[in-house]
């Protein structure tokens, strides 16, 4: 028996089974739908910059980013430069939202290259998640990971996935 098995207590079989079971912590990079080809991801628990940067170099393919909510006075230079490289569409939202939009456009300026096409601002996670639903094509993932806390217009994180949640299985049972 492996020695952390034995330490553990538990067979390899067991953990192996655990393993492949796991799916994952709620609104951590949590897969909540896949539909035409599209795949819906909620991180609402990435309340920080830094966060949704890891967020992001975690995915090879295009992405439609979902950011915003109340800014905690962090940095969002780095975020903003992963953005322009890697997302084809930002959507911001919320009381930081058009900050957000404003540093987007600014660093898209000074970049020679990048994927991002298109920076949309609206008010609400609502509305980013029926624009999102407008801009996705097959291969497409769509990202709800703010950068932002959730106070400017949920309790906390999970009452804002828990709403992203349903937006996106909304959009679904039209669709069927």
């Amino acid at each position: 028996m492996p020695p952390l098995a034995g330490a553990a207590g538990i067979s390899v079989e067991a953990m192996r089974q655990a393993i492949l079971e796991f799916r994952g912590v709620p609104h951590r990079l949590e897969i909540i739908a896949e539909q035409a080809g599209v795949t819906w991801v909620n991180d609402s628990i990435a309340t920080a910059p830094e966060r949704v940067v890891a967020a992001l170099q975690s995915f090879s393919e295009p992405l439609i980013l979902l950011a915003g909510g109340r800014d905690k006075d962090l940095p969002w230079a780095e975020l903003v430069g992963v953005a322009v490289e890697r997302c084809k569409v930002v959507i911001t939202f919320g009381e930081f939202g058009p900050e957000i939009a404003r540093l987007l456009n600014y660093a898209q300026r000074g970049k020679l290259s990048g994927q991002l096409q298109r920076i949309e601002q609206v008010a609400t996670l609502d509305e980013a998640v029926q624009l999102a639903q407008r801009a996705t094509v097959a291969g497409d993932v769509v990202l709800l990971s703010p950068g932002g806390t959730s106070f400017d217009a949920y309790r906390d994180f999970a009452e804002r996935g828990e709403h992203f949640r349903s937006l996106v299985a909304r959009l679904h049972n039209q669709s069927d």
